[in-house]
């Protein structure tokens, strides 16, 4: 029908890949994917590296209380409170005044103390 426009035929473009040209193309695949698992890989440790520096921060955070605590415990205010509390001990010629509690079973004396020498009552 000649008075009919017919739109033009699209040639479609067909490429043959030949010998050099699937080795350049598998040997770039393997190019890129090796740099792709590097890249991977080079992520996954620098991620890693930021979680320890952050345990150690953390870590060294905690040592410094720890340091602290210990130098508290080891003081002899703290010592001296401690045996004073704990176990009864006085200073010699300190007096030990006890509170007396009514209903109550058994002695309030501490156990170490119960030594009559060290007790005096007023």
């Amino acid at each position: 029908m000649p008075g009919i426009l017919r739109s033009p035929k699209h040639k479609k473009f067909k490429y043959k890949l030949k010998g050099p040209s699937v080795i350049i193309l598998i040997l770039l695949g393997m190019i890129f994917y090796s740099f792709g698992g590097q890249m991977v890989k080079m992520y996954n440790v620098q991620h890693e590296i930021t979680n320890i520096q952050e345990q150690m921060n953390q870590l060294k955070v905690n040592n410094d209380t720890l340091k602290k605590q210990l130098e508290q415990l080891n003081s002899e205010a703290y010592i001296e409170r401690e045996a004073r509390e704990k176990l009864g001990l006085v200073k010699p010629g300190e007096k030990i005044i006890l509170e007396a509690r009514t209903g109550e079973k058994g002695s309030t004396i501490p156990a170490a103390a119960k030594n009559p020498k060290q007790i005096e009552v007023h």
